[in-house]
């Protein structure tokens, strides 16, 4: 024991000799310093059996926990005192009442099953603490304002506490025990806690994340966000000798929670999770945990492999509306339905591995051809996700055997970002040497029409239609048996495309088409942006007749859309079937009229020169310009 301070020290003692024996007996003593207040009634006979008899009885007041050790009798061993001297920092005891009654040498008067045999004699020691602040072990995350009642009986330590906080997490009920106090070697105290706690799932992850749980999720847990309400059954056995070696179990039971998406690690929000998670030293698991992914529901299965890797398995349905509320753009707007979904995911960090498949039936993809299909058909899709670097990832996309892509990432800055890859139709996917994005396709059909009209309606319902969706694509390349546009057809083509900046500069070449065009994006100078096509064949041919026969009178329809300028040249112009020389045209929008800067049609017999405009195109068209014609034979 310390010395026992003193700032004030009142009461009565007397004693007895009678012989060789001698009783010592201390009446109200009472006694206050800066810890605590109390007063002692006691009375100990030395009677020369088992080391004399002492009777006592203390209570006492206002006590600082922090200073508890002062107090603490050796008895309770030396890891023991030292836990509870580090392990609690700050908290008030009061309604302290220490009794000790028996042989000293009984002392502290337990059986050979460690039980309390009052037939020996009697030591407890009870206690109220408040405010208290506990840490466990340094790697635990600590207890706030716990309240709790302390009990030492015999060779044993029960905590009991009913309130108290670790972050924002409430203390329903702890239990911390030791059950032997003077115990060494191979056989050191343990110390032993069950508790249960509620709160938030937030403060929840920030537990797991503070605690040595986060090393057996390999920090799946980091950087996770989340809403809801959870509950920890936690049970820890930490031997006061070596906290090292500590093990642990706990469940977190989460109700109608909320994981929002984590960009980072490719998670769309998961909602209405219900379900527990289990965890020990050795991993985490969990069966049947139910959510709300991408629509509907799912049930996911957590395990932890032996060596080490978490294994996340899950089964779902996803709809067209979920999907359009994690990402929108031309090709999940044209999604009706539902469908199936599985993923399996492997983490063991640093690395994670996904896989993603669905037979997409009940889904209709209502795209033109070769991409759609209807809601009773099935198409293979598949995303994978390939890690064996930290540094690096692959991802593999497939849908029906028609496109496929593939993308690479490398760490910049400590994240992983797009450095390159391709997105192949018809044919299969191949990683770019070079960053960028590349886009390639071999089709033996293509209706421009259609494709054309599906931009119009979903520009129509975008929220900002003058900001289309784009890919920044580093190349495009594209071969065309025969592609359809404006009810007019072209043959062999083939088209290879290269951004620059704000430009994309295209080159194709077909039966009636061979030359170069220049997309120019708006600017301050070019408002609508500009094409420039510098060709040397130009045929545009007939119409169609089948469709043609089709058309009514408002076959002309604006886009809701600002249309470019353009800059046109070519060298061969031919319109259906007649040859008409070389073509030059100039022309811009302005509002709802277009204005013909120059058209000029030359060959060697005549030059044709116009301008003007082509006004309200959109609704009643008229068109007003000045021809000039000079002919070398008339």
């Amino acid at each position: 024991l310390w010395p026992i301070p003193a700032k004030a020290l009142n009461g009565k003692v007397s004693w007895n000799k009678n012989r060789d024996k001698l009783k010592i007996i201390a009446n109200d003593i009472t006694i206050a310093n800066k810890h605590v207040s109390g007063t002692i009634n006691a009375s100990y006979d030395m009677n020369g059996i088992k080391g004399g008899y002492l009777d006592l009885l203390g209570k006492f007041d206002n006590g600082d926990a922090k200073f508890a050790p002062f107090y603490y009798p050796n008895i309770m061993g030396e890891d023991t005192i030292s836990w509870l001297d580090s392990s609690i920092l700050s908290g008030k005891a009061n309604n302290v009442q220490v009794t000790v009654k028996g042989s000293l040498e009984d002392f502290p008067y337990i059986d050979k099953q460690n039980k309390p045999d009052t037939t020996l004699g009697v030591f407890k020691v009870t206690a109220r603490i408040s405010d208290a602040v506990i840490e466990y072990g340094k790697s635990w995350p600590k207890i706030k304002g716990l309240g709790l009642d302390m009990l030492f009986i015999g060779n044993s330590m029960e905590l009991n506490a009913d309130k108290g906080k670790i972050f924002d997490i409430n203390i329903v009920k702890s239990k911390v025990t030791i059950p032997q106090l003077n115990t060494y070697g191979a056989h050191a105290q343990v110390l032993n806690i069950e508790s249960i706690g509620e709160g938030p799932v937030a403060e929840g992850l920030k537990f797991i994340n503070a605690s040595p749980v986060q090393e057996v999720t390999l920090g799946f847990t980091d950087d996770l966000k989340a809403t809801g309400n959870g509950k920890l059954n936690l049970s820890l056995s930490l031997p006061l000798n070596n906290i090292n070696d500590s093990k642990y179990k706990g469940t977190y039971t989460i109700n109608d929670g909320t994981m929002y998406a984590n960009e980072k690690m490719g998670l769309p929000e998961i909602s209405t999770i219900n379900g527990a998670l289990n965890f020990n030293e050795s991993g985490i698991n969990a069966q049947s945990i139910n959510a709300q992914i991408l629509g509907g529901p799912v049930q996911l299965n957590i395990d932890t492999e032996s060596d080490k890797t978490i294994s996340i398995n899950s089964k779902g349905t996803m709809t067209d509306v979920g999907i359009k509320e994690v990402v929108s753009n031309t090709l999940t707007e044209s999604l009706d339905g539902s469908a199936n979904w599985s993923a399996a995911i492997a983490i063991k960090k640093p690395v994670m591995n996904i896989n993603i498949s669905s037979n997409l039936k009940g889904l209709a993809v209502n795209l033109p051809a070769p991409i759609g299909k209807k809601s009773d058909q099935e198409a293979s899709f598949m995303i994978t996700k390939k890690q064996t670097l930290a540094a690096q990832d692959t991802f593999e996309i497939s849908y029906n055997d028609v496109v496929s892509a593939i993308i690479l990432r490398n760490e910049k800055n400590g994240d992983l970002t797009f450095d390159r890859g391709d997105i192949a139709i018809n044919t299969p996917a191949k990683l770019p040497t070079e960053p960028g994005l590349a886009l390639r396709g071999e089709f033996d059909y293509i209706n421009a029409d259609e494709w054309l009209a599906l931009a119009n309606k979903l520009e129509t319902k975008s929220k900002h239609p003058s900001a289309p969706t784009t890919l920044n694509l580093s190349m495009a390349s594209f071969s065309i048996q025969q592609l359809d546009i404006l009810n007019r057809s072209l043959h062999a083509l083939t088209v290879t495309s290269k951004p620059s900046g704000d430009h994309l500069r295209m080159t194709l070449f077909s039966k009636e088409l061979d030359g170069d065009i220049e997309w120019i994006s708006p600017n301050k100078t070019e408002i609508n942006g500009r094409i420039i096509a510098k060709l040397k064949k130009l045929h545009i041919p007939a119409t169609n007749e089948a469709d043609n026969a089709e058309e009514s009178d408002d076959v002309i329809k604006r886009l809701d859309r600002k249309y470019p300028a353009l800059d046109i040249k070519a060298d061969d112009f031919k319109l259906g079937t007649k040859a008409l020389g070389s073509l030059e045209l100039n022309a811009f929008e302005t509002d709802e009229d277009w204005v013909i800067e120059q058209l000029k049609i030359s060959n060697p017999d005549s030059v044709l020169l116009a301008d003007g405009r082509w006004h309200n195109w959109t609704k009643s068209p008229n068109t007003n310009l000045k021809f000039s014609v000079t002919a070398n034979d008339i």
